[in-house]
């Protein structure tokens, strides 16, 4: 790749990468960690390291399987790590997540090794696990192993926006999962707010890799933030609602 080629791809990547932070509100949420020999914290942003195998195909397509470690909690805007709210994430007890995507791969114009990938499905779950002994087995099919303990405290497929970017020796992704929904046990966990957040976005930074057929295996580090559904989204809800209020009122 030529030298302007390559200034021109890491000023990209730096855009998206900021372009992509801005949407980041860091909204508040309470976790109880009293199970855990913790407290009920404030936080506002879960980190962590992710592997994923990435399955290409003759026809141009694509199809990932991510498993993260999500032990890094922040607070404060994103400025203030666990110790520094009294998390005990990580010491007594472990948070990770699932990952899957599939869709197509393009090349990216402007640059000799670039390549896009956009994904048009997808799913993202979040998981406890009390032991701190999950791993995985089989990291394609996400086999994974001593899950007997975990809880699943939260899960959406649907994969409403996706983008990501990889020049052969840097990428970004940046995936918003929408209809986010807790399940009892995410319920005793995220105490606040209520009802949570329907969206989460979770994006980073993807390590080097050489496409091909077959698997190829990926790693880099991976942020996870809750925010609230689009202004459109909200003004379909407050509709509704208003129609059901209408409709209760004619009832009565």
């Amino acid at each position: 790749m030529k030298l302007t080629t390559i200034i021109k791809s890491l000023a990209l990547t730096a855009g998206i990468s900021a372009s992509w932070a801005s949407h980041a509100d860091f909204l508040d949420f309470q976790i109880d960690e009293t199970p855990y020999g913790g407290e009920v914290i404030t936080g506002d942003k879960l980190n962590g390291g992710y592997r994923e195998i990435i399955t290409f195909d003759e026809a141009g397509n694509f199809t990932t399987s991510a498993f993260a470690d999500m032990n890094q909690l922040f607070g404060n805007e994103g400025t203030a790590n666990g110790s520094q709210i009294g998390s005990v994430l990580g010491a007594n007890y472990n948070l990770y997540a699932t990952f899957t995507a599939s869709g197509a791969l393009n090349p990216l114009a402007g640059s000799d090794t670039g390549i896009s990938l956009s994904a048009d499905s997808g799913s993202f779950s979040l998981y406890l696990d009390k032991n701190q002994d999950t791993s995985t087995n089989d990291l394609a099919t996400l086999d994974l192993t001593n899950t007997a303990d975990d809880k699943l405290l939260g899960s959406s497929d649907n994969l409403a926006q996706s983008s990501a970017l990889h020049f052969g020796f840097i990428g970004l992704f940046d995936f918003m999962f929408r209809d986010f929904e807790l399940t009892d046990n995410g319920d005793t966990y995220f105490v606040s707010p209520t009802p949570f957040y329907m969206n989460v976005r979770v994006d980073g930074p993807i390590g080097g890799f050489e496409p091909a057929l077959g698997p190829v295996d990926v790693t880099g580090s991976v942020s996870a933030v809750f925010e609230v559904p689009e202004p459109s989204t909200i003004a379909v809800l407050s509709l509704g609602l208003l129609g059901l209020g209408a409709t209760s009122r004619r009832k009565s």
